[in-house]
């Protein structure tokens, strides 16, 4: 059964096959085959009825001329937005040209089936589900009936036709569903191997490597909006002795336990993450140094009053370092951020040697950022 996104997940999930099928698109072997398909069929169609195969041979060339045409446009747009709207075009101009050709050979609908169910299950390979495949499918099974409306065909032709193409439907039915379940598992696989990668494995929050990249985008924005953003930098005191006196596996509880109550301080458009060992980032849009510096003074008081059921005696506190973030724009965003980084990590230093527990603000921060 194929997997069930979440709205949101869902446009990335078809977002990702409309980029795997612009891929496919723009591959150059895909034209170099249709021109030796056509060849192939041309040679078919003349040992079938010598007399119209030129006709045949110029349907196919018009539908070979459409597909390369859609091809050159696949390899030249550096978007997949029309990805799927080019599949469709070539898969339907596939299928008309072979019920076309067939149409006007002899027998052709008797000789030619087999190349018409063959592309008609062209199109599972270009949609992303059930309904999808059926809407794909209307246009050219449409064509195709209405070709075989306007030439003379026995009973038997048409019958014959209409169950192969019924079963071959059925078949390109069954294959979009594994097909769309293989690739809803593959992505949902993807989402999670990359939640994981950008996920600190003991407390659950943003990892250094999200941080960073959190930072930076929130960064370039901040470029645009001409709004502050602040880092907090804090880090649990006497962790070391922590670990010493009672355990990694005392230490490991302390630091998810001052992870959760970090996060429960923060408003919804701020992110905490582990930025390594017993030390904590956390990133502020839209925030000045002096709400930061207050925000962190509420998640000082926070763990020291949280009294965090772990098995010493000392009571858990923690050392922050405030910094704004410079709206400099001769630096790069990851210029930037290392140097309210340092700013942090400087005033954190600061805290620690006036005998921790305390919130220090870097110096010269305020003018850091720009005033109205």
């Amino acid at each position: 059964m194929a997997t069930h996104f979440p709205d949101a997940l869902e446009a990335e999930f078809r977002a990702s096959r409309a980029n795997t099928v612009a891929e496919l698109n723009r591959v150059p072997f895909h034209f170099g085959l249709s021109a030796v398909m056509v060849l192939l069929f041309s040679v078919w169609d003349w040992f079938v009825d010598p007399v119209h195969w030129a006709t045949a041979l110029a349907i196919r060339c018009a539908a070979v001329t459409v597909i390369l045409s859609s091809g050159v446009i696949a390899r030249r747009t550096t978007t997949s937005r029309w990805a799927m709207t080019i599949a469709k075009v070539r898969f339907s101009s596939a299928v008309l040209a072979v019920a076309g050709a067939n149409a006007v050979l002899d027998q052709g609908y008797v000789y030619g089936l087999p190349g018409l169910v063959a592309a008609f299950l062209g199109g599972p390979y270009i949609v992303v589900d059930r309904r999808d495949y059926l809407s794909t499918t209307l246009m050219p099974l449409s064509g195709v009936a209405l070709i075989m409306a306007l030439i003379p065909l026995d009973r038997f032709t048409v019958v014959n036709t209409a169950v192969f193409l019924g079963l071959t439907i059925a078949v390109g039915l069954m294959l979009v569903r594994a097909f769309e379940a293989t690739n809803r598992r593959a992505f949902a696989l993807e989402q999670q191997l990359q939640r994981e990668a950008r996920t600190d494995p003991l407390t659950g929050l943003a990892n250094r490597r999200s941080m960073e990249e959190l930072a930076v985008a929130e960064f370039r924005r901040q470029v645009r909006s001409g709004q502050p953003t602040a880092l907090i930098l804090c880090d649990v005191d006497h962790f070391k002795q922590v670990n010493d006196e009672h355990g990694h596996d005392i230490g490991d509880r302390t630091i998810r336990a001052v992870g959760e109550q970090l996060r429960s301080v923060l408003r919804s458009t701020d992110t905490v993450g582990r930025w390594g060992g017993e030390e904590f980032l956390v990133l502020l849009p839209e925030t000045g140094i002096g709400d930061a510096a207050a925000l962190a003074e509420r998640m000082r008081v926070t763990i020291e009053r949280a009294g965090l059921p772990l098995a010493h005696d000392r009571p858990v506190t923690i050392s922050l370092g405030v910094a704004a973030v410079t709206h400099d724009r001769s630096l790069t965003e990851s210029a930037r951020f290392d140097v309210a980084l340092k700013q942090a990590d400087n005033a954190l230093y600061e805290a620690k040697q006036r005998g921790r527990n305390r919130v220090v603000t870097a110096a010269h921060a305020e003018t850091a950022v720009p005033t109205a």
